[in-house]
Formats: C-alpha cells, sequence, structure tokens
C-alpha cells in the first residue's frame, strides 16, 4: 500500500483526539478539575506530545503528505492547514509574554474551534447513510450499516461532543482578541467575558453578587472581624495596575490596566502583623474556590482588591464587583468574586495547589509537571 497520509487515518485520528481531550482538558476548568493529581500529566502530554507530534507531522507531510495532497478533498486540506496553525502557535504560546504570544493566544483558540466544528462536520458527513439492509428493485440486497462501521461513527461522534460543547469558549476567546475592545456589552456588569480572557469557573456558572448586597468580611485583623461594602472599599485611596495577565494554561492578555486597593496598606491599617500572621487566604464569593499568599509574597507582588479593569467596571465573568489581582503571578492566584480574607498562622493551599499547582505561582514557574 502506498505511504500515504491517508493509509495512516485512523492511527492519525486517534492521535489527533488524544490532542483535542488534553486541550479542552485544559482549557476547561470543570474538567481541570475533575483530573486532580492528574492535571500535570494531561497538561505535559498536550505540551511536550503536541511539540513531537509537530515536528513528525511537518517533516513528514514533505513525503507523506505533498502539498496540495494527491487525492485530498478541500476538507482534508483545511484540517491539514489548522493542525499545521495549531503547532506553530503553540509554540508561540511558550514565549514568555509579549506580542507573539498574545497572537498566539488568539490563533490557537481560533485554530482549535476550527479544527473543533472541522471534526463535527467531518462526523456529520461520515455518518452512515443508511442505516437497514434494503432490497432493491431487481431484488438484491443492499447491505445496511455494518457493525463496526457504526461502532466507528458511534465512538468518533461521542468524543466529539466536548469539542462541540466547549466550541462557543474557544471562538470568544479568539474572536474577542482579534476585535481588541469588542462590543461595550462585553465590559458591563453583567456581560460576557472580555477580549482575550477564557472566563474560568469551577463551579456552573458565575455568582450575581449585587455592588449594594456585597461585603468583604475580613477575620484575624487586631479589633476583630470586619465588613466592608462595595462603597467603602471605592471610597479608600485607590492605586492602579498594568499587568501581562497570564493564565497557567498558557493563554496570555497583555497590558491589562486594574484599580483597586493594595491589599498591605489596608491589612496593616487594620493590624495585621506579618510576623504573628504570616499566612493570607482569599476566598470566593462562589463558595467553592480560595487560595493563599504569605507575607512574602504580598510584600513582594503587592497585589489589589479591585473593582475595575481597563478603566470600567469589573464584568460578571471576571469577578464582579470585586476581585483579588495578584501582578507576576498565573492568573489563578487572583481569586474572582472576593468576598473573605482571612489572617493566619497556618498555610492553607489552595484550590489548584490541592490539584498540581505551584503555592508560588510566579511567572514561569509552571512547566506542565
Amino acid at each position: 500500500m502506498a505511504c500515504t497520509f491517508f493509509a495512516r487515518h485512523w492511527r492519525h485520528a486517534a492521535l489527533l483526539l488524544a490532542f483535542i481531550l488534553t486541550g479542552l482538558a485544559i482549557f476547561s476548568a470543570p474538567l481541570r478539575s475533575a483530573l486532580g493529581p492528574a492535571l500535570p500529566w494531561a497538561q505535559a502530554l498536550h505540551t511536550y506530545g503536541g511539540l513531537l507530534y509537530g515536528a513528525g507531522l511537518l517533516v513528514a507531510s514533505l513525503r507523506l503528505f505533498p502539498w496540495p495532497p494527491k487525492g485530498g478533498t478541500a476538507s482534508h486540506r483545511t484540517a491539514f492547514g489548522l493542525v499545521v496553525v495549531l503547532v506553530l502557535s503553540g509554540l508561540g504560546l511558550l514565549l514568555d509574554g509579549g506580542a507573539i504570544r498574545a497572537v498566539a493566544t488568539w490563533v490557537h483558540a481560533l485554530a482549535a474551534a476550527g479544527l473543533a466544528l472541522w471534526l463535527v462536520v467531518h462526523l456529520l458527513d461520515e455518518r452512515p447513510k443508511r442505516w437497514w439492509p434494503s432490497r432493491q428493485a431487481d431484488g438484491t440486497q443492499r447491505p445496511g450499516i455494518s457493525r463496526r462501521n457504526l461502532l466507528r461513527w458511534g465512538f468518533g461522534s461521542l468524543l466529539a461532543l466536548p469539542a462541540a460543547y466547549y466550541l462557543p469558549g474557544m471562538l470568544r476567546l479568539g474572536v474577542g482578541a482579534a476585535l481588541g475592545g469588542g462590543p461595550s456589552g462585553l465590559l458591563s456588569e453583567s456581560g460576557g467575558t472580555l477580549p482575550g480572557f477564557v472566563p474560568y469557573t469551577v463551579t456552573d456558572g458565575y455568582p450575581a453578587i449585587s455592588r449594594a448586597a456585597y461585603r468583604l468580611r475580613i477575620e484575624g485583623a487586631r479589633d476583630g472581624p470586619r465588613e466592608f461594602t462595595f462603597q467603602e472599599l471605592t471610597a479608600m485611596q485607590a492605586e492602579s495596575r498594568r499587568l501581562d495577565f497570564t493564565c497557567v494554561t498558557g493563554w496570555a492578555v497583555d497590558g491589562v490596566a486594574f484599580r483597586g486597593v493594595d491589599v498591605q496598606d489596608l491589612l496593616l491599617r487594620l493590624g495585621w502583623q506579618p510576623a504573628r500572621q504570616p499566612w493570607v487566604t482569599f476566598r470566593s464569593g462562589d463558595g467553592v474556590y480560595w487560595d493563599g499568599l504569605d507575607a512574602r509574597q504580598i510584600a513582594r507582588y503587592r497585589p489589589l482588591i479591585a473593582w475595575q479593569i481597563n478603566g470600567r467596571p469589573l464584568p460578571r465573568t471576571q469577578g464582579a464587583p470585586v476581585r483579588l489581582v495578584v501582578p507576576g503571578m498565573y492568573g489563578y492566584k487572583s481569586v474572582k468574586w472576593l468576598t473573605g480574607i482571612g489572617l493566619g498562622q497556618d498555610v492553607v493551599m489552595g484550590y489548584w495547589e490541592d490539584r498540581g499547582y505551584p503555592e508560588n505561582a510566579y511567572i514561569g514557574s509552571y512547566q506542565g509537571l
């Protein structure tokens, strides 16, 4: 048999599906949470396995898949092109910040969305054309779908479901970044995701906390627990920080401006004694998520209790009305929908630290394992 791409179709398809599924596990917070301690291995497989696969594909394509492929359809050429774009943009995601990584973020998202859409269309196009045997006019029996083909199509459709489910999110990430500012509705408190951001949440949906009902409770202060309303927080002396917001899963948005109250200044005004209470825990209003910083990290990174992003109120998907922002650290340390702060002596590992991520999450500290 000729040594062609099509002769290796199913082996190739199995590899692609493995990378699609591990990529979805990185993209989707619920899937990442479900993987638990196995998450770093899934991320390593996607990153390093994808690089090896891409290198082999690019080299082998010179012999196995001439451009354009002989006998290939427009559909196959499209899929091959999307895979090449995914590999190249994946290389860009390994860079430390900068314009190349920002562009690679939305290119990778758009290419992944395109491949997921192609997979669904391809499976529908290859679905069984006839489910049951039928008798022809000449009396002969026309066979229906074989058990093998039915199992193959059904299994492929099952694997395509996660890609189809997360397709809108991948499109929002890619198109949002490409459009820059995006529609003004995206930046409202009740609006959707911001351009370039993946709206992660570990719960089913986003907490709806109004500014009027919002309270930030701080426990462990010198004079006992304190609560602050949204109006009291915004009346305090505020600072602005501009940073490159980087997610541990690979995407990044450069030059994001946050405005809020400096955490260290606020806690010191409440009588915080870093030597006696070296650990600060931050809790989310979703009732599930939390993370923590020690006194040295707070002094070094100077996190904010923020209520504005790029000069506008935080949207709901970004933690409205108030979130934590930790410059210089991966985004999972920046707790959204911040409603609680605790001061204490004992180290409390965060939600993702319990699932394999580093506690001191400075940019560049995590490589998948």
